[in-house]
């Protein structure tokens, strides 16, 4: 038995789960948010990311937005480009120069207060000789034939190729860097090695011309078969040649990776390179060296960098002063484990402060030349073209710049690893709180919260986290937002109009289609399953039905009450009354239900009014076919019900419950006794916004069979008269009804008589000059009080 119990309640437990609500909808999109989340991130901290990762590409585009629209802003003004421009290219022929011209520049610069130089340019092979540069020698040989060593055709081969193959000029670059002294060399590390310059590059040396630029303050993992530490490691460096390095020189790699579209938004800062010939073959371990950005802005602030690795790559990049290693500027990290920094990208590359190689050259450099240069190309031909958020056409050299201007202003954009952790929680936080919110409210409500919601997150990132130098994921914000919203909708709008089309096939035969259409956008006014209202109860029944019935042809009767019942119908759902039931030849409706009607009790009476016209009209026709005319009486009661759903599991019908129900229909039998059309009770005749619309007479204080209370019924009077005699009439009958309950029998008589005399005829008087009579004769005991009790329905 308990076993049974615990499946049942199981099995409950699974239906409630699996039914799909938008409280649930929202929920399962939020964790599909934070799923998506915690797999791209994921793949950022693999090593070998292959797989495409749509949230990167969604968050770089939010990343480049928030850029734009923050908008330009200057770089410090200690940094700049050392241009290769146009102008440059005018003044000393094709790119690249003759390497005799930097002297010239470096001690100009020197002159100027330049204190650094980066060279974002390589010189690789030996230069050869020019023209220029193999005059003098040709002089010689032409001028002074005797002394020349050439003595035939192949010496002067050999001799012009041995002037061919060394330049001066290399000695020259190589004796102007040794000169001017700070000085970064340019490098590129590379794997593939035989593809880049071929087999008989020699590897080692260019290596080993990197050991100054060494960073020998770090942590390093123990285990070099990290995956981390194989994703940041390059076989070998392509650097300037031996005569143009030096003994020491400084170097820094040029190398950096754009982001899958193209566009950099990133910097690597360190990186390893190990000693590798072109077989393969390795020669010790590997060096930690830094970029050119960074060993510029290290040397410029007088810094050693510090690097610190744990098991899943670089964690901390740091320059501490070597003048107090209290100051300490902390490099922030992309948590990749690959010694990656966000760019603060400043703008446009005329953002960045730049001089001209020619003004170098001519020595007429502007009074604000920064401290540090970058040299590189922005002439066509010459510059490195890389896309920014800010320019699709921004040169290497521009990010060379940027990077270092960042660091030594202390300006950096942070992504912490702690990112993702906040982000997960903000996602639960606002999936549960928008899925319980929209759930519960309207579409256009739903945009409103919505479009607020997502106004006010743009702002405080522009202002309070972005505008502070942090970056958190909007797109993952957005995109929760957005799925949740239209998701919620979409279901809201399906299942609400299944719903909808449930309801309307319900209700098509019993209300008219304006309270449906009322019903349908203002589903809330329907509450289905029980509840209790205020409602009009309206009865009308066929006199004598049973014995006209007999005297007609099935067929006949079938036609004649479908010639009265739908026109019947029709006047119940045109005045927004609820067709309850047909009880054979009866009708049974209801005002103030399942929509909320303020004045359901003038409508019911209206309704009722309109029915009796209509039954003239029919009894036209009826007349001119020879056939027997149908009579009816109707009962009105307003009062609290029980409304909803009745019935069984199996089948239920919409109807209402209640005494007021009863008594409605004990009030329409009464019209036998009257003789009248249309009766109501007092609380009906107190719920009427416009009683004065209506002709009615208090007609009696009767108690009904089964109650004990008493209770006053009205007659709606259908009389064509003009109102002035009606209201006369209503007047002598009202006294006629005074006086009878204070016993005065024959002044009452005198009363209703005279209604007679004013209406021609009226049934209700002559029942009460009939009763006055009977009383007179049989007078009633002392505890009458002149209410009227009815032994039968």
């Amino acid at each position: 038995m308990f076993r049974s119990k615990f499946y049942n309640l199981l099995k409950v437990f699974l239906q409630k789960l699996f039914h799909l609500t938008p409280f649930k909808l929202g929920v399962g999109i939020t964790f599909l948010c934070i799923v998506s989340l915690i797999y791209h991130y994921s793949l950022i901290i693999s090593p070998q990311k292959n797989n495409l990762d749509i949230l990167e590409v969604i968050e770089n585009k939010f990343y480049d937005l928030r850029f734009l629209a923050r908008g330009p802003l200057k770089a410090s003004s200690k940094v700049g480009i050392l241009a290769v421009d146009d102008a440059s290219v005018a003044m000393f022929g094709r790119w690249p120069f003759s390497r005799s011209i930097y002297g010239k520049i470096f001690n100009n610069l020197k002159k100027k207060g330049v204190k650094w130089i980066g060279l974002d340019v390589l010189f690789t092979e030996k230069s050869r000789r020019s023209l220029t540069e193999t005059k003098d020698a040709l002089e010689h040989i032409i001028l002074s034939p005797q002394k020349s060593i050439i003595k035939n055709e192949k010496d002067f081969i050999t001799f012009m190729e041995k002037l061919e193959e060394s330049s001066p000029s290399d000695s020259k670059l190589k004796k102007s860097i040794e000169d001017f002294g700070n000085i970064v060399q340019g490098y590129f590390y590379t794997d593939s090695i035989k593809q880049v310059v071929g087999s008989d590059y020699n590897w080692i040396e260019s290596f080993l011309r990197l050991g100054s630029s060494i960073i020998k303050f770090h942590s390093f993992p123990a285990n070099k078969n990290l995956l981390s530490y194989k994703s940041m490691l390059s076989q070998g460096a392509i650097t300037n040649t031996a005569d143009i390095a030096g003994e020491s020189p400084i170097m820094g790699f040029t190398n950096n990776q754009a982001d899958s579209d193209g566009i950099y938004r990133k910097t690597t800062l360190v990186h390893s390179i190990e000693p590798t010939d072109s077989s393969g073959k390795v020669y010790g371990a590997p060096w930690l060296l830094p970029s050119m950005p960074l060993k510029v802005a290290a040397e410029y602030l007088n810094s050693s960098i510090f690097v610190e690795f744990n098991q899943t790559g670089i964690v901390k990049i740091k320059l501490i002063s070597k003048d107090d290693d209290k100051k300490v500027i902390d490099l922030p990290t992309y948590y990749d484990g690959n010694g990656r920094m966000l760019i603060n990208h400043y703008g446009p590359l005329h953002s960045l402060k730049i001089v001209s190689l020619k003004d170098a050259w001519l020595d007429t450099l502007p009074d604000d030349t920064p401290d540090i240069l970058i040299l590189g190309g922005l002439a066509t031909g010459t510059n490195d073209n890389r896309a920014s958020p800010f320019d699709e056409s921004f040169d290497g050299v521009g990010f060379m710049v940027t990077v270092v201007s960042n660091i030594i202003q202390n300006f950096f954009v942070k992504r912490p690893v702690s990112a993702v952790f906040y982000e997960i929680i903000y996602l639960i936080i606002i999936g549960l709180l928008f899925s319980y919110i929209l759930r519960r409210i309207s579409a256009l409500k739903s945009f409103l919260v919505v479009g607020l919601y997502c106004t006010s997150i743009y702002y405080i990132d522009k202002y309070f986290i972005f505008g502070n130098g942090y970056w958190i994921y909007l797109g993952i914000i957005y995109i929760q937002c957005a799925f949740i919203y239209f998701g919620i909708i979409l279901f809201k709008y399906f299942t609400e109009e299944k719903e909808k089309r449930q309801v309307k096939n319900a209700f098509q035969y019993y209300l008219s289609p304006s309270v449906i259409d009322e019903i349908m956008r203002n589903p809330d006014g329907l509450k289905l399953g029980g509840e209790k209202k205020n409602v009009t109860i309206f009865f009308s029944d066929i006199r004598n039905f049973t014995t006209i019935s007999e005297k007609l042809l099935p067929e006949e009767l079938t036609r004649m009450l479908n010639d009265y019942m739908t026109p019947m119908t029709n006047i119940i759902l045109e005045s927004k009354g609820l067709l309850d039931k047909y009880i054979g030849d009866a009708i049974m409706a209801i005002w103030g239900t399942p929509y909320s009607l303020e004045n359901h009790a003038d409508l019911a009476i209206e309704a009722g009014l309109k029915m009796l016209k209509n039954l003239s009209e029919l009894h036209k026709k009826w007349n001119s076919l020879s056939q027997p005319c149908f009579h009816i009486g109707i009962g009105i009661n307003t009062g609290d019900v029980i409304v909803g759903n009745m019935g069984s599991a199996q089948r239920f019908d919409y109807t209402v419950i209640g005494d007021a129900v009863n008594l409605a229909s004990r009030i329409e039998s009464v019209n036998k006794v009257y003789g009248t059309q249309i009766i109501c009770s007092e609380f009906t005749r107190s719920s009427l916004i416009n009683p004065h619309k209506f002709n009615m007479r208090e007609l009696d204080c009767i108690r009904v069979k089964g109650k004990d209370r008493p209770v006053k019924i009205y007659d709606v009077m259908n009389n064509h008269l003009e109102n002035s005699l009606i209201d006369e009439a209503i007047g002598h009958f009202e006294s006629g009804l005074e006086k009878y309950r204070q016993q005065k029998w024959q002044p009452a008589m005198e009363e209703f008589k005279n209604v007679i005399k004013i209406l021609g005829t009226d049934k209700p008087s002559e029942v009460y000059i009939e009763r006055c009579q009977q009383l007179k004769h049989t007078p009633p005991s002392s505890a009458w009080d002149g209410v009227w009790t009815f032994q039968k329905k």
